[in-house]
């Protein structure tokens, strides 16, 4: 999920603003517009002040996009008195679709059937050569829980915060008793039903930057920013990067990723971010089961001195999950040529990345590293242990790792085969 220590005060904005959009005209007619950018805004959370936030930075930055682009929004918050919506954003205004939920229902902006609906209208209404997505809101990585289904208050299950990328209370955060998600799987789902593939997934929001992810969303889009890591609840500098977002070079991710990394949060600290090629994941697939073909077979991969993006505590010990996949693979080859072999793929699926050796996390853990590039990859991975079997986690590790397709594409069911 997004750090959140800044809620504090930006809780304040809703209260203060009341509704995101200014301006109440439907929406302009346009021809076909070099790129749609479009921003899934899942903020019927506690990001909704973020949201305003973000907002604000969006018609700041659409001062200076270009005439023959859109920038075009979904947003679910908290606010009673706005009902989700669609709006265009350009010139520092924002303009709300006015035949976009005509009836003013609340929904679930984590259910795949109205997230398919939204996405569908903004690609079909706003036609574009090609397309660009924002997922904005909460996240962590591949980590499954029940696809959209309610955890309440009063269970040890809404604790644990299990969840993908979402979440999402549905009938504003007042009742406090649902909480929904939508998985990887299934957003994937969504995705591939869409009229086209986009250019890219901007993914401003935590733990995104999985192999797991990467590889389930590798026939959708054709690379995916984003963090391995736990992404502020400043989130992108939105007033900077929109013009970005409609860049036109070979390498235009880079600028975006520049732009975000130069972002300081609340403590001074930068965030980890990466570009994956995911034309390269399915040959990233195959060396890194190659790979695992040169270990031993249900041999516990080591992980002790690997950095990582996400982790369990029990007393004293961290029980280290998402990992970074470059970091795990140089401690473990058992030769160098195997290890150059295999970095030189990721090098190609891996396109971009920035380090830093400390980021914001909302975990208790002392997250700096001083090695900062000789392991950092810019994508975590899952080694799946028999620790995990003995013990109670807030997710099933072992078990839902089987449902990403990444999971048998490796090969890990073989090489795991003493856990099966």
């Amino acid at each position: 999920m997004r750090y959140l220590l800044t809620m504090i005060c930006t809780a304040f904005l809703i209260m203060s603003c009341g509704s995101d959009n200014d301006e109440a005209g439907g929406k302009e007619p346009d021809a076909i517009a070099k790129r749609t950018v479009m921003a899934y805004i899942m903020a019927e959370n506690n990001l909704s002040g973020n949201a305003v936030e973000d907002l604000r930075e969006m018609k700041e930055g659409s001062r200076n996009i270009p005439g023959d682009v859109n920038l075009v929004v979904f947003v679910d918050n908290t606010d009673r008195n706005t009902p989700p919506y669609i709006a265009k954003i350009s010139g520092g205004k924002i303009y709300k679709d006015k035949e976009y939920n005509k009836a003013g229902e609340e929904f679930y902006a984590s259910d795949p059937q109205r997230m398919g609906e939204a996405l569908n209208r903004m690609m079909t209404a706003y036609p574009a050569e090609e397309y660009g997505l924002i997922l904005w809101g909460h996240a962590s990585g591949w980590l499954m829980a029940k696809d959209t289904v309610d955890y309440h208050a009063a269970t040890a299950e809404s604790k644990t915060m299990h969840r993908a990328y979402g979440y999402d209370n549905g009938s504003d955060m007042g009742n406090g008793t649902h909480r929904k998600w939508i998985n990887i799987p299934t957003l994937a789902r969504v995705l591939e039903s869409m009229p086209q593939r986009f250019k890219f997934i901007l993914a401003d929001i935590c733990n995104f930057q999985c192999a797991e992810v990467a590889y389930e969303l590798r026939n959708v889009t054709d690379f995916i920013i984003g963090s391995p890591a736990e992404i502020p609840g400043i989130g992108a500098p939105y007033d900077k990067i929109a013009p970005l977002l409609f860049g036109r070079s070979d390498d235009f991710y880079k600028p975006i990723v520049d732009t975000y990394f130069e972002q300081k949060d609340y403590y001074g600290n930068t965030t980890p971010l990466s570009v994956i090629k995911t034309s390269e994941m399915e040959n990233l697939a195959a060396v890194t089961g190659d790979a695992l073909g040169a270990l031993a077979a249900g041999v516990d991969i080591d992980t002790e001195n690997a950095i990582f993006y996400f982790g369990e505590k029990r007393g004293t010990t961290i029980y280290k999950t998402l990992t970074d996949i470059n970091c795990v693979m140089k401690d473990n080859l058992p030769d160098a040529a195997l290890y150059d072999n295999w970095k030189e793929q990721l090098d190609r699926t891996v396109v971009y990345r920035t380090w830093t050796k400390t980021w914001t996390t909302s975990y208790p853990l002392n997250f700096l590293f001083e090695d900062a590039g000789e392991h950092y990859g810019g994508m975590s991975m899952f080694f799946p242990k028999a620790e995990y079997d003995g013990m109670v986690f807030s997710y099933d590790y072992n078990n839902d790792i089987k449902l990403l397709q990444w999971y048998y594409a490796v090969g890990m069911e073989r090489f795991y085969q003493n856990r099966e």
